[in-house]
């Protein structure tokens, strides 16, 4: 097995007047139900992280939802031989960051 890490930080600001074109290139439609440039850039952060670990995934193969207790759940449209995973997505000011933790198979990406 292998620990596999991504993380990202963005500023937030970059999300103020983003056009809604390159949102729908982005984001699912259930990740823009709320669209403050804060969660955008958080949802933003959490994707981007899970990029660097899998460099072939697109921004529609990444899903994030929330669960009852607020905790961000990643949802991936593809097979990674992933084992488990976990995300926090945090903001401060003009940033927001986001850490993604894979547990995988060998061989697995």
């Amino acid at each position: 097995m292998e620990v596999k890490v991504g993380c990202d930080i963005v500023e937030i600001k970059r999300f103020i007047k983003i056009e809604e074109e390159t949102l729908n290139k982005i984001f699912h439609k259930t990740e823009l139900k709320n669209p403050n440039p804060e969660t955008l850039a958080g949802l933003f952060a959490a994707k981007e992280s899970c990029k660097k670990v899998f460099n072939n995934l697109s921004w529609h193969d990444i899903e994030i939802k929330k669960k009852r207790n607020g905790k961000p759940d990643l949802i991936l449209k593809t097979e990674k031989n992933i084992i488990s995973h976990d995300l926090s997505i945090s903001h401060d000011r003009d940033y927001a960051i986001a850490t993604v933790v894979f547990l995988i198979k060998r061989g697995g990406t």
